[in-house]
């Protein structure tokens, strides 16, 4: 098959979304490698957007991580992110009042891509920063990720989860099943999330058209979240989904 030619600018654009919270810094070679590129023109591109403040180097490695002038606009970004103020002060509601973590993800490059998360000031935390604003998860391994996909058509979901055929080993007519089930009880439930013990209840936020457009994950330890008071977060994510839906609709 034939490889994209993309233009300079392209690939640019292309080196900038590389970096995240678990990759924040690349090599000259990294990059090439990435993009699939000739070193001569990755060391071009970063130079270009070092001299912008795109993006700076740290001399003592090599490396190259996001600059002063993009991590400006985080600030500009959130506040004029409607999805992100919609759900804000409901997340940070709900996370005071079940005592767990709380956050709102999106499907982005065929990820659960974290949106907003809300941490309760309490000392019953067994754990902390499990989730971040910009952690991107693998699709079928969050209850988030799972809502997400709910909605989709087979072949649309078949493209998504190929991304993770070296993760996951699940036969698509076993994913599309459990996919099915969740639409139709309209919440996902997921077990050992994350990390050994620890269980994540999700509910779809919909837009106009019934379409899923993000989806509320609460995330707490096995010990609190049990087959006995799961019911009651299953319907408190349902309730902060719905809430999130007004307050983003409202006129």
């Amino acid at each position: 098959m034939e490889q994209k030619r993309y233009s300079s600018l392209e690939n640019a654009l292309r080196i900038l979304e590389l970096f995240s919270v678990e990759e924040p810094d690349f090599s000259v070679r990294e990059v090439a490698e990435q993009l699939l590129i000739v070193d001569s023109t990755a060391h071009r591109l970063l130079s270009t957007l070092q001299k912008e403040g795109l993006i700076i180097k740290d001399d003592r490695n090599n490396r190259y991580r996001l600059g002063i002038s993009i991590r400006s606009l985080e600030s500009v970004i959130l506040k004029d992110l409607h999805l992100y103020n919609a759900s804000n002060l409901i997340l940070s509601s709900l996370a005071k009042k079940v005592s767990e973590t709380i956050s709102l993800c999106v499907l982005h490059r065929n990820q659960t891509f974290y949106v907003n998360t809300v941490e309760p000031d309490s000392d019953q935390m067994l754990y902390i920063g499990l989730t971040y604003i910009g952690k991107r998860q693998h699709v079928l391994s969050t209850s988030a990720g799972k809502v997400l996909l709910s909605n989709k058509e087979i072949e649309e979901v078949k493209k998504i989860i190929s991304f993770e055929k070296t993760v996951y080993n699940t036969r698509l007519e076993t994913v599309m099943a459990e996919l099915q089930q969740i639409k139709e009880k309209g919440y996902a439930i997921s077990y050992n999330n994350f990390s050994s013990g620890i269980t994540s209840v999700s509910a779809p936020v919909k837009n106009q058209n019934e379409e899923i457009i993000a989806a509320v994950e609460l995330i707490g330890p096995e010990q609190r979240i049990t087959p006995v008071s799961i019911q009651k977060y299953i319907k408190q994510a349902i309730e902060a989904a719905a809430e999130i839906e007004t307050t983003y609709y409202a006129k």
